[in-house]
């Protein structure tokens, strides 16, 4: 009996789905069996590795270093999805191990087999000692999955996955990439372009790919394929001769506006060429009446003034693009998904959420697309930028048919949301976003220009559409004009705004938010520009320091709406009990029991129409004897609803007590509270609640 000990890289690899295979074709299970050896065995063996058996399906090797392992496994992955017939799931763990009469014990064995069986199809799942040797590999890039306690291993064992497999479903074969479009005419539905250097320090783009795929599975129906070439640009295939994709999203680097470079030239004009003779051209009608380019920047650096020029002059017009940028005084590097457990601020956006406005952005121009091959999409009226408008709101309830409700058809106001100064970009894209939700249009919708005669005309355009404007500052004065450096970008949009209010029966709008961050310094331009507009604040302005959006666009709102009526015939009640569609059944049966004792009147609120439910819901409280608040799955509707409500009914002197009440399961909903006069908040087990709710009645009545 010949024993060594020695430390090895242990590979185990078990083909995906054999079991059943085997129960429903025999035949067939053997032949994969002969396939799979076929493809592994000169693998192993290229790459300096050892057979050593086979365990059913499955095979187990050794090698002496852990790049061989990674490498060789990397191959076996691509080798199996150009062959098609099967997928794999492979593990990897390097420790001390010992060779007995050509077999292999120790720890090292258990956890390998143990990664293997975790894996998902096509994947690699390998320990922490194999991510630490591959950590100097450029071409390999591994990602933290979890920590995992495998059984009969002592120690928790951090699981990480390496990307190289999966990436070699979209590597090319023949000229071609291994995807398919969702549209026949075309290879891939998203093309990504980059310089080689922004992926080679820290695999930034490799994990921006990976987390972009990750999101559009959860935000699209159709599976969408994205083509992504790691190799360098030099040995990349010509771009639009081999690959036409639908949409093209470019990596904004300090570096990718270099007119000399094939990236430039071969991918990103190549595609702008491409769009002018395909079907669709360069910019797609989205459902929503506005249009979209089908060239989606990333920007992961704050770049030249002269390199947003040649975009914008390439682009025929503003870029908007969605910035994956780490803000931080004296710092220019991409945002990465580790930044979000850093504590968030308006200068600093989590990853998460620009990879989530992204998918959303990318679903938006597909379902364009989708729409113009089915015939186009119907040309919409214009809006009146001078009329009082407000979204026609659908909605169900379950108020009683004796509250009668006339609700008003009118079209949404255009409110000119002013280009901000550069550290509040991600602020401003937040608050279109509350804006749009509380039945606002937002113009401009494209980023700042950044040529000083194509950013006035801009100015001039979008104000003169609007029936108010919002400016949002910071510290920083904003960008200057080269022509005159006392006046700023945001520091013209004012003036411009204010201009409005002057003309003869102006019925215009301004509200200005100086951004409640005291911990900033603001700069000295910047203190002159606020110190002029407090001085001259005229009718029809406002200047705010809420202290978040929502609170600023609900006092918006009401300004602008306030010409609005609607009629609720409500009636005396002693409970008004109110809660989400999402929460629909769970709230059911704690009306039920409540109806047993006291009159209830509910509201069943959806999200198509929550304007008009605050409204009808400020008329009901006041004739009800206690307003019941209830949530378990809605509890990011709950408290900002609650919250408007109370201020809408008096605040702390309402007369009618407010009893905001949710479920402890999900856990999450622990946190969830909201303090103030007159306002009862617990969280607490769903089968208490009814009793809770009759206890709180009594207590109030």
């Amino acid at each position: 009996m010949i024993q060594s000990r020695q430390l090895a890289a242990i590979m185990f690899t078990d083909i995906v789905g054999y079991t059943a295979l085997m129960g429903n074709n025999e035949q067939k299970a053997f032949e994969l069996l002969r396939k799979n050896r076929d493809i592994q065995k000169p693998i192993i063996e290229e790459f300096g590795g050892q057979w050593i058996k086979e365990l059913g399906d499955g095979v187990m090797a050794s090698f002496p270093t852990v790049s061989d392992a990674v490498y060789a496994a990397i191959k076996i992955q691509q080798a199996c999805l150009v062959s098609n017939d099967f997928l794999l799931r492979i593990g990897i763990h390097q420790g001390e191990v010992v060779f007995e009469n050509g077999d292999i014990f120790g720890d090292a064995v258990n956890i390998a087999s143990r990664l293997q069986a975790l894996a998902p199809p096509a994947g690699i799942f390998v320990s922490e000692s194999v991510h630490r040797n591959i950590s100097n590999k450029n071409d390999i890039r591994s990602e933290f999955i979890r920590v995992e306690n495998l059984r009969n291993v002592k120690d928790p064992v951090p699981i990480y996955n390496i990307h190289s497999a999966r990436e070699g479903k979209t590597q090319a074969v023949g000229g071609k990439p291994l995807l398919k479009s969702i549209l026949p005419d075309f290879d891939c539905d998203i093309y990504i372009s980059y310089r080689f250097n922004d992926n080679k320090y820290d695999g930034w783009v490799t994990e921006f790919v990976d987390k972009l795929t990750q999101e559009l599975s959860a935000t699209h129906k159709d599976k969408l394929s994205i083509y992504f070439d790691k190799n360098p640009e030099e040995d990349r295939k010509p771009f639009y001769a081999q690959i036409k994709s639908l949409i093209f999203i470019p990596i904004i680097s300090q570096t990718y506006c270099d007119t000399g470079s094939l990236v430039w030239n071969e991918e990103f004009k190549g595609f702008q060429n491409g769009t002018k003779t395909d079907q669709f051209g360069p910019n797609i009608k989205l459902s929503a009446g506005n249009t979209a380019s089908r060239i989606i920047p990333v920007k992961i650096h704050d770049i030249d003034p002269d390199d947003i020029k040649l975009l914008e002059t390439e682009l025929s017009g503003s870029m908007r693009s969605v910035d994956f940028i780490y803000r931080e005084d004296g710092v220019n590097r991409p945002l990465h998904p580790a930044d979000d457990e850093k504590f968030a601020t308006p200068l600093r956006p989590l990853y998460r959420n620009q990879v989530n406005k992204l998918a959303n952005i990318v679903k938006d121009i597909i379902s364009g697309i989708k729409l113009q091959e089915k015939g186009g999409i119907e040309e919409r009226v214009a809006h009146q930028p001078t009329a009082r408008q407000i979204v026609p709101q659908v909605f169900s309830t379950s108020v009683s048919p004796a509250i009668k409700v006339q609700v008003i058809d009118r079209q949404r106001p255009n409110i000119y949301l002013a280009w901000t100064s550069g550290d509040l970009k991600e602020s401003r894209e937040e608050m279109a976003i509350i804006l749009n939700k509380a039945g606002f249009n937002v113009l401009p919708s494209i980023d700042c220009p950044a040529d000083d005669d194509t950013f006035k005309i801009k100015v001039a355009e979008e104000i003169k559409k609007c029936v108010c404007s919002l400016h949002m500052l910071s510290g920083e004065f904003g960008r200057r004009f080269e022509s005159d450096d006392d006046i700023s970008f945001p520091n013209y949009q004012f003036t411009e705004a204010k201009k409005r209010i002057s003309e003869p029966g102006s019925n215009f709008n301004i509200f200005v938010w100086l951004d409640p961050d005291n911990s900033k310094t603001v700069k000295p331009a910047q203190q002159n520009f606020i110190k002029y507009i407090r001085n001259n604040i005229t009718r029809n302005m406002m200047f705010s320091n809420s202290q978040g959006p929502m609170q600023l666009v609900d006092d918006i709102r009401v300004v602008m709406m306030k010409q609005d009526t609607k009629v609720y015939d409500s009636k005396d009640t002693d409970i008004f009990f109110i809660f989400n569609q999402q929460d629909e059944a769970d709230a059911q049966h704690i009306i039920d029991a409540i109806s047993l004792e006291f009159p209830v009147e509910t509201m069943n609120i959806l999200p198509e129409g929550e304007d008009s439910y605050r409204e009808m819901s400020s008329q009901q409280i006041p004739k009800s004897k206690l307003a019941v608040v209830y949530f378990k799955y809605a509890a990011d509707w709950a408290l900002p609803f609650i919250k408007q409500i109370w201020k809408q009914v008096g605040g702390a002197s309402s007369p009618t007590p407010m009893f905001l009440v949710g479920e402890d399961d999900p856990r999450t909903n622990l946190a969830r509270n909201f303090k103030a006069p007159r306002v009862i908040s617990i969280i607490m087990p769903k089968e208490t609640i009814p009793d809770q709710v009759k206890k709180v009645y009594s207590e109030v009545v």
